[in-house]
């Protein structure tokens, strides 16, 4: 049994460097004296020697090849930045203890101890001082069976020589290893002695070396070559050995793997990415002298590279510092941590990329209204605490149409980039500007007064009167801005509202210019408490209609699902749904609107089911609705009535459900009475991403906002592959909405495979009866594509409906 000694120490090669690295060890003046006693014995077996007279057959020479060959295949207890390899070499001791004389066999064997050092890859310290163990070993093992034996060759006081002599050997080197590796790292002998691996090592080298007494037995009663027999035995114990000493390496390092797998999920910042990696891969490859560094490993080195970080990274870690049987299995293992490490990196970025999009504005890169409702929180907060006023502009382009109707669509995304360029130049570095949608922008200007305010709005309509050029041409483009100054005491909601109404009042004047808020504007809009009494009458008397429209697989353009949407016609006027939609959630009215729908779409149900038996209705709800105790009940009632049909309710994704734990109870109920949801509006909130873990929604339906440039900006379409990609993470249905092109829907198919697509290219919103023909007709394309003919367009069939 043999054992060599592994440290991680300098690579330095140039040998005054070297020896200064020896004498900086605190343990060098023990390893040095091992190597001269070892020395010592060595010139005292030849000096005996040679006195005696040469008598060894050549043949024994293949000792010193047979020990180095076998020195190769170890068991490692390899520990931390320090480990020992427990070799069987000293089978062959054995074997020539029990053949030759003493000082012979000590000769040989220190050959072979020297040769095996000098074909190893390790550092010169470690090799110097293995030497010096190794021949100490032998010598007291070759003393030891000497002395037990006497003259009883072949018999039991043999065996149990060998036994002994095995036992010197190991224990020594063993001992005398483990102690220079505690005076060079500072730690307790007992740890190093007694390790997960000492007792395999222990369990195994008996029986090695009992192969070496066996192979005496051999010779003495037979010809030399007949110790060939013991190749296979001694090959299988080789192998088998090694085999368990890296099966229990790879399940270790596969275990540091797999936890490194794990916390890489919870990591949100690239640098703790760094930090867990290089602690990860110092636990992987038991190395504490591991670099994180942008160049590739070099010589004596194996490393690998992470991808995806803001710079190139590789992490390496050096071979000739290692164990050489562990050392094959470094580079596997740490590109097996780099791709982790890589993983980590592209989450990370898809998460910035999400969270970004969800708050920004896709085409001018503004922040959208939701990141600016937040700041225009924090601007009144910061107004209260310092008693600084704050303004707010709402502005709105004139003429903005024309310009999509007569240049295209492009001359008009390009008018809005350079508006909104133009916006940021005009105001301070730490004002906000902001695109709240369409052609609508908005701008915070904070510590302002009146005067500061107007005097902005007029750079403002400086600027864009210069004209923007769009599509080769020259064109002009003005604003309306309306003016809210507050003192911090507003609300944002009403200092919006503010700002809006006179934006309004500042077209009603003429457009291109600014106008200021004031209280009697609220009165010449539509008066608010007449409306809601309006609505009131309008629920009681049952007004409110119920219109479809048709939600399509986008592949094939065949219906799925119809989605139910309130409408409310005061007189001779329709009144926008957007208008008494927000009025009936601020007034309370919002749980009767749903209600009326759901009882309508129980009604309907029933023709809806006879002209398509598997279609899914999906009703809008709110979060007023799930918290009214009778709800649940009536869903119920609803689903009953529907029959086979499936029914989808549909939630708006910024009302905040995943703070409310009485609502998400309430969903889940209904959930497990087999109703989906459905999250409406998706991506327009800054909580879109997290809290679909939350809900029990089965459905994503994409806002019309991020869909409506996919054919026209790479961003816009980047964002539409990457929620496809999450919903199909999630194993989440998409909707698109707000497909109005036939572009439109061309990317849809090619990007978002198996979703579905919404939209007034496709269907418009429709009373019951032109649903049902136009399902009728859906229903009849569908069966002749199925027996053969070719399928109708998704244009055709809709195409009188829109």
């Amino acid at each position: 049994m043999g054992f060599t000694l592994v440290r991680p120490e300098d690579m330095e090669t140039d040998m005054p460097h070297l020896l200064d690295r020896l004498r900086e060890r605190r343990g060098w003046l023990f390893d040095a004296t091992c190597f001269v006693v070892g020395l010592s014995l060595v010139a005292w077996a030849v000096l005996h020697l040679a006195r005696d007279g040469w008598q060894v057959a050549p043949v024994a020479l293949l000792a010193v090849p047979l020990i180095a060959v076998i020195a190769r295949f170890p068991i490692v207890i390899d520990e931390g930045d320090g480990g020992i390899e427990v070799g069987f070499d000293s089978a062959v001791l054995m074997l020539l203890v029990c053949t030759l004389e003493s000082s012979t066999a000590l000769t040989l064997w220190s050959l072979g101890v020297v040769v095996t050092q000098l074909v190893s890859s390790k550092l010169l310290s470690a090799r110097i001082f293995n030497v010096g163990v190794g021949i100490i070993a032998g010598a007291s093992a070759t003393g030891v069976f000497h002395v037990v034996r006497g003259g009883d060759v072949s018999g039991p006081r043999e065996l149990l020589a060998v036994a002994l002599a095995a036992t010197a050997y190991f224990s020594i080197d063993y001992v005398l290893s483990a102690a220079s590796i505690a005076l060079d790292t500072g730690t307790p002998l007992g740890p190093l002695l007694i390790q997960p691996g000492s007792w395999l090592a222990i369990g195994c080298f008996v029986p090695f070396d009992m192969l070496g007494y066996l192979g005496a037995v051999l010779l003495r009663e037979a010809p030399w070559w007949t110790l060939g027999l013991l190749a296979v035995p001694l090959a299988t114990l080789l192998i088998a050995t090694r085999a368990v000493t890296h099966g229990r390496e790879n399940a270790r390092r596969l275990q540091v793997l797999l936890d490194a797998a794990v916390n890489a999920q919870v990591l949100s910042e690239p640098r703790q990415v760094l930090d867990v990696l290089l602690d990860d891969a110092q636990r992987l490859v038991r190395l504490g002298s591991l670099q994180l560094r942008p160049t590739p490993p070099g010589p004596s080195e194996v490393g690998a590279q992470v991808r995806g970080g803001e710079e190139v990274v590789w992490i390496v870690a050096s071979t000739r510092a290692r164990a050489r049987s562990t050392a094959q299995a470094d580079e596997q293992a740490l590109a097996a941590l780099a791709a982790v490490a890589t993983a980590a990196f592209a989450r990370l970025a898809l998460t910035e990329d999400l969270v970004h999009l969800a708050r920004y504005d896709p085409l001018t890169d503004l922040p959208n209204r939701a990141v600016f409702l937040d700041r225009l929180h924090y601007a009144l907060h910061l107004a209260r605490k310092r008693h600084h006023p704050v303004a707010l502009l709402f502005i709105d382009l004139d003429g903005f149409k024309p310009i999509n109707d007569r240049f295209g669509h492009a001359a008009g995304d390009a008018v809005l980039i350079d508006v909104a360029h133009r916006l940021r130049d005009t105001v301070r570095t730490n004002d906000t500007v902001a695109r709240l949608g369409g052609d609508e922008f908005a701008v915070i200007l904070e510590d302002v007064d009146l005067a500061e305010a107007t005097a902005a709005c007029r750079r403002i309509l400086a600027t864009l009167a210069g004209g923007v050029e769009a599509s080769d041409h020259d064109v002009y483009v003005n604003a309306s801005i309306g003016v809210a100054h507050g003192s911090g005491r507003e609300q944002a909601d009403e200092m919006l509202r503010n700002a809006d109404l006179a934006m309004y009042e500042a077209k009603s004047r003429g457009r291109g210019r600014f106008v200021c808020y004031e209280p009697g504007m609220l009165t010449s809009r539509l008066d608010r408490l007449e409306l809601v009494e309006a609505l009131g009458e309008a629920l009681e008397a049952g007004a409110l209609t119920v219109v479809y429209q048709p939600v399509v697989l986008a592949e094939t353009g065949r219906i799925s699902g119809v989605e139910a949407l309130a409408r409310w016609r005061r007189g001779d006027v329709d009144v926008r749904p957007d208008v008494f939609i927000k009025l009936a959630e601020e007034t309370g009215l919002i749980a009767a609107v749903g209600a009326a729908v759901l009882d309508q779409v129980g009604r309907d149900a029933a023709a809806i089911r006879d002209a398509y038996e598997d279609i899914n209705i999906a009703v809008n709800v709110s979060p007023t609705q799930l918290a009214e105790p009778e709800f649940v009940e009536r869903v119920r009632d609803t689903m009953h009535l529907m029959g086979s049909a499936g029914l989808v309710l549909e939630i708006t994704e910024r009302e905040g459900l995943s703070h409310d734990a009485s609502v998400l109870r309430t969903m889940q109920r209904i959930a497990d009475m087999g109703v989906v949801f459905a999250i409406d509006d998706f991506g327009v909130g800054f909580s879109s991403i997290s809290y679909l873990q939350e809900v029990p929604a089965r459905i994503v339906k994409v806002d019309a906002s991020l869909s409506q440039h996919i054919d026209r900006s790479d961003q816009a379409r980047s964002l539409l592959q990457s929620i496809t990609m999450m919903a199909q993470a999630l194993g989440l249905d998409l909707v698109i909405e707000g497909v109005e092109r036939e572009s439109q829907l061309s990317l849809v198919r090619e990007d978002a495979a198996g979703a579905y697509a919404q939209g007034y290219f496709i269907h418009r919103p429709m009373p019951l009866p032109a649903l049902l023909e136009v399902i009728r007709l859906d229903r009849l394309s569908a069966q002749s594509a199925a027996a053969g003919d070719a399928p109708r367009p998704i244009s055709s069939s809709s195409s009188s409906l829109r």
